[in-house]
């Protein structure tokens, strides 16, 4: 990735930043001095910018050629060169590049740390990080928690249950939208489908608004005696409800999701939740 992180940016940054990179890539050759790194990783914003770097279709490929999941496009450029540093000190002994790593994280500000969680799969073994990347989800600063809710694979690869659910909680109450959510369908499970569904019961008890993608969480681990309790939104008058409602129906095995579906067929008159509902049929015959 370290070549991959330097072509990128070298196509986006002017000599003047582009140089400064250097000077701050040199800081983690050996002997590799703390407060200077630090001041480096800490300076990427004001030196590089935060422009985001919209990949073209060429440097996506090459991205995905090291991590199929990792999104980069929306990291800042400044996020960029923070990872290319992490990543061009791990000639350290284990312990020291563990505990460098970490200080990079508690002395950052809110952006430092952002980056540092975006970064965090592309590092030697990621799951020695999972304590730090966990208690990040606690954050009130909802770019932060997006760092590590979106666009990341590192919750589905090494969050425990209790934290990726209560992640997906957190999202949902955030209003963020749950396809952000890295390999959300590869961590189904009764607990995550129980606490969406709690949730989802308490904001129409409450005459709340449901969040209209809930449905990618809740319906795929749903137990089959209460998918009759979410089928209704199928011919909801919001066609988002129907048509998040539909994909993740397409997820389940079970008769009850497949029959509502192919009664929904011939009645919906939306084209994309109609596209949904063929979609899932399809997948669900394949089985």
């Amino acid at each position: 990735m370290n070549d991959v992180l330097v072509a990128i940016l070298r196509n986006r940054l002017d000599t003047q930043a582009w140089g400064w990179v250097e000077k701050a890539l040199s800081a983690t050759r050996p002997p590799v001095h703390e407060n200077t790194l630090l001041g480096y990783y800490a300076g990427a914003s004001r030196r590089a910018g935060k422009q985001a770097l919209q990949l073209n279709p060429d440097e996506a490929a090459r991205v995905r050629a090291v991590d199929p999941e990792l999104d980069i496009g929306v990291w800042g450029a400044d996020e960029a060169v923070r990872a290319l540093l992490l990543l061009s000190l791990t000639h350290l002994p284990a312990d020291d590049y563990a505990a460098l790593v970490v200080r990079c994280y508690e002395l950052g500000d809110s952006r430092e740390q952002q980056s540092w969680l975006r970064a965090l799969c592309l590092l030697p073994r990621p799951e020695r990080f999972v304590n730090t990347a966990t208690d990040s989800c606690r954050t009130n600063i909802q770019p932060l928690f997006e760092a590590i809710a979106c666009e990341n694979p590192y919750p589905i690869r090494y969050f425990p249950e209790l934290n990726f659910n209560q992640m997906v909680v957190k999202a949902l109450f955030s209003r963020i939208e749950l396809t952000r959510i890295v390999g959300l369908f590869k961590r189904r499970s009764g607990e995550l489908a129980r606490m969406t569904f709690d949730y989802q019961r308490e904001r129409v008890a409450a005459g709340r608004p449901v969040p209209e993608d809930i449905w990618l969480a809740l319906v795929p681990g749903l137990p089959v005696e209460h998918v009759p309790h979410v089928l209704p939104y199928l011919s909801d008058p919001s066609p988002n409800h129907r048509y998040w409602l539909a994909v993740a129906l397409g997820t389940r095995i079970d008769a009850a999701g497949r029959d509502a579906l192919e009664a929904r067929r011939g009645a919906e008159q939306d084209s994309r939740v109609a596209h949904a509902i063929r979609t899932s049929l399809e997948a669900l015959n394949q089985l």
